[in-house]
């Protein structure tokens, strides 16, 4: 789903639903210039979970041509040595160079109802892009405590990006368990318990010329 601009017939419902709630002229004008109508703006732009879904924002820095198994070991410093995550960093070739801070969405099924497909339909729907294994290990590296903070212990957050990989579906992770953290690659059809979290990016905001 692309981006599409607010109509000229939806502002109008806007002033119509302003006037019956006896806003008036001067007060929305005030809304505008100090700020408080493009705050609530900007609340607009944040995605909405599925009913009965959890979902978490946070921003993590992106090292986007870090050596793999760098990335690897900072996500998951408790990662052994033979796990297959750390043998497809050539399927993931780097998306850029140097740092990048973004924007990320984190959705959990807490019922145990969703799955891979289920989460990428809706991040479809809310216009969030698919993250690669980089993102999410920076999001390892960064937040040690995140089963802390989301209180849920054990817990992964999965890159949304898969592979193939002998000959089948597969995606990275990062599992946070106690003092625990390891990087993983599983078989995209185990993403479907109460303890993961799809990983998304947000589209960054575009300025537009002003004429």
């Amino acid at each position: 789903m692309s981006y599409k601009p607010v109509t000229v017939s939806q502002m109008e419902c806007g002033r119509k639903i302003a006037n019956e709630k006896k806003v008036g002229s001067r007060n929305f004008q005030r809304s505008i210039d100090d700020g408080r109508f493009a705050a609530f703006l900007e609340g607009l732009k944040n995605p909405i979970p599925p009913a009965g879904c959890r979902m978490h924002i946070l921003r993590a820095t992106v090292i986007l041509d870090q050596p793999w198994n760098e990335a690897v070991n900072a996500a998951g410093p408790d990662t052994p040595a033979n796990y297959n995550v750390r043998k497809v960093g050539d399927l993931y070739i780097p998306t850029g160079a140097g740092a990048k801070e973004e924007e990320y969405i984190l959705l959990n099924y807490p019922d145990g109802t969703g799955n891979w497909d289920k989460a990428l339909v809706w991040a479809r729907q809310e216009e969030l892009k698919q993250t690669v294994p980089r993102e999410a290990f920076a999001i390892g590296k960064e937040n040690p405590t995140l089963h802390n903070t989301l209180g849920l212990n054990p817990m992964y957050v999965v890159a949304t990006t898969e592979c193939t990989f002998e000959d089948g579906r597969r995606a990275c992770d990062v599992w946070w368990g106690d003092a625990e953290r390891e990087a993983d690659l599983d078989w995209v059809g185990l993403f479907d318990g109460q303890d993961g979290w799809f990983l998304f990016r947000k589209e960054p905001s575009v300025s537009k010329p002003k004429f």
